[in-house]
C-alpha cells in the first residue's frame, strides 16, 4: 500500500509543478494560485485514468513485463503534459489585463 501513495505523490508533484509552471508562464492572476492545488490533484485524477486507458487499450499487454522502465516514462510523461496544459488553460482563463490590453478593449464600439 505504500508503495501506491508514493507512486501518487510523485504523480501529484510532478502535475502540480507543471501546472505552476503553466501558469507562471501565462502571468495568471492571484486566484488562479488559490485554485491550483485543487486543480492540480483533478489534473493527477485525469492524468492516471487516461494512462490506464492507454496502457489497457493502446499499448501491447506484454509491454508491463519488457518495456517496464518505458511504460513508467511514458506515465510520467502524460501527467507531466496533462498539468502543463491545464496550467497553460487556467492561466489563460484568469490572466491579468496589462494597461494597454485594457484600453483598448474598451474603446471598440
Amino acid at each position: 500500500m505504500s508503495a501506491q501513495l508514493r507512486e501518487l505523490g510523485i504523480a501529484y508533484a510532478i502535475t502540480a509543478v507543471t501546472m505552476l509552471t503553466g501558469l507562471l508562464l501565462m502571468r495568471a492572476g492571484r486566484r488562479a494560485y488559490f485554485r491550483w492545488p485543487v486543480y492540480s490533484a483533478m489534473a493527477m485524477v485525469i492524468g492516471v485514468v487516461s494512462w490506464n486507458l492507454m496502457r489497457k487499450h493502446v499499448l501491447p499487454a506484454e509491454w508491463t513485463m519488457t518495456h517496464a522502465s518505458a511504460l513508467y516514462s511514458g506515465a510520467l510523461a502524460t501527467y507531466a503534459s496533462i498539468g502543463f496544459v491545464l496550467g497553460l488553460l487556467l492561466g489563460r482563463l484568469t490572466g491579468r489585463k496589462n494597461a494597454a490590453e485594457s484600453t483598448t478593449s474598451g474603446s471598440d464600439p
